[in-house]
């Protein structure tokens, strides 16, 4: 599912309504997008993840936080921490430049006060921020950790750092295994989606940070193979390092920008590696 907004506009990522469960705004439209596909096309509710960039990344933080409930695991590109951009204007500037700075408890009850006596699971986090943005600045990766690390109930002390992972200039942190950070040196806004990392965080591939809230829908059958992939393209356009480029139902561009190769993950997702 990929919810839209009005052209020109972000997500309402400030609001009381957006910003509490089942209160109004942009986020009880999406969280009734998904309960309606579960309840009318069979979903299932133990894989629903939430993701997104930029608006998108706010929107996944405020979605963890208003409806805990829906989500497995999320992944916020380039965003800010829950609750960060509250306020009467859709465009928040102190928070955007990173001038909002709280503790972890302070940050953690908002997004606790978001549903008053839900004490069921939350969805692991994954977080990517570059240092170089300008946009919604590095500061709010800090605090979004902070927050998620206090709602999860883990230390927001690094259990372990890896430097260039998952290449190089990025630094990959882990909060136990419920919160992972990625810091992007020298990246702007916004950070490359690494849909790999991602779908195995989630559970939905293997070769990646792993997933411990959910057991991972089984494999492709054996006898299942990824369909082939050109070695030209057919109308010159060629897919970008990280983009898909193969998979079944795909029908995007099947041939890498050199010098990337277009690497089978599973049978339905092939990416420019």
């Amino acid at each position: 599912m990929s919810p839209d907004f009005v052209a020109g506009t972000c997500f309402d990522v400030n609001t009381p309504q957006t910003l509490s469960h089942n209160g109004g705004g942009d986020s009880q439209g999406i969280a009734s997008m998904i309960t309606y596909s579960i309840a009318t096309y069979g979903v299932d509710p133990n894989h629903v993840f939430v993701t997104g960039t930029s608006s998108g990344a706010m929107m996944t933080n405020v979605m963890s936080g208003s409806y805990p409930n829906l989500f497995q695991a999320a992944s916020a590109y380039s965003g800010v921490a829950f609750g960060c951009f509250a306020g009467s204007n859709s465009w928040n500037s102190a928070c955007a430049d990173g001038d909002v700075s709280n503790t972890a408890e302070v940050w953690g009850n908002m997004v606790r006060a978001a549903y008053p006596g839900y004490t069921g699971p939350r969805p692991k986090m994954m977080l990517w921020h570059g240092t170089a943005d300008t946009t919604l600045y590095y500061p709010n990766y800090e605090q979004e950790i902070l927050e998620w690390t206090n709602v999860l109930g883990v230390s927001s002390t690094p259990s372990t750092t890896t430097l260039n992972d998952p290449q190089s200039g990025y630094t990959m942190t882990t909060y136990g295994s419920e919160v992972i950070g990625y810091s992007a040196e020298g990246v702007g806004h916004t950070v490359p989606v690494h849909e790999t990392i991602d779908l195995a965080f989630f559970g939905i591939t293997g070769g990646g940070p792993s997933s411990t809230s959910s057991a991972p829908p089984p494999p492709p059958s054996s006898s299942s193979a990824a369909p082939p992939v050109s070695s030209s393209p057919s109308n010159g356009a060629v897919a970008q390092h990280w983009d898909q480029c193969g998979g079944i139902g795909f029908t995007g561009p099947t041939v890498c920008a050199a010098p990337f190769v277009c690497t089978v993950s599973n049978a339905y997702y092939s990416q420019c590696l």
